[in-house]
């Protein structure tokens, strides 16, 4: 087997994996806008349903997490940053109603609307619209 033979398996290999990884990150890029619509949902119904609140924040705390892990490895770094902020302050948050039973007052919604509306700018436009 010659250089050449091994030079162009190299390429011929390389050109599969950026074809997968172009569909990936494609497949993710359309259903980011979905992802980001169910979190806000869940913000609003913990908005307006004081009882279930804690419930509605986690939910969204597992989607900001999995943005926060995944938008990084797709190449969407500023949705990544933007998730894990969120992320962070959720679980902060739930952490303290844990320990405290008080969730979300006034300037805590002030300080979640200002990090969902960072990652909602962060969520690049899709391409294939």
């Amino acid at each position: 087997m010659s250089n050449n033979d091994d030079t162009e398996k190299d390429a011929d290999y390389d050109a599969a994996l950026e074809d997968v990884l172009k569909s990936l990150r494609g497949d993710y890029l359309i259903e980011l806008p979905d992802r980001v619509a169910e979190m806000n949902e869940f913000f609003d119904k913990a908005r307006s349903d004081v009882e279930k609140q804690v419930e509605w924040l986690t939910e969204a705390h597992t989607i900001a997490h999995r943005l926060a892990g995944t938008a990084g490895s797709y190449g969407f770094a500023e949705l990544g940053r933007a998730a894990a902020e969120l992320d962070q302050y959720l679980k902060k948050l739930l952490k303290k109603d844990a320990e405290t039973g008080s969730v979300a007052n006034r300037l805590n919604w002030q300080m979640l609307n200002g990090l969902v509306e960072e990652v909602g700018k962060a969520v690049p436009p899709n391409p294939s619209n």
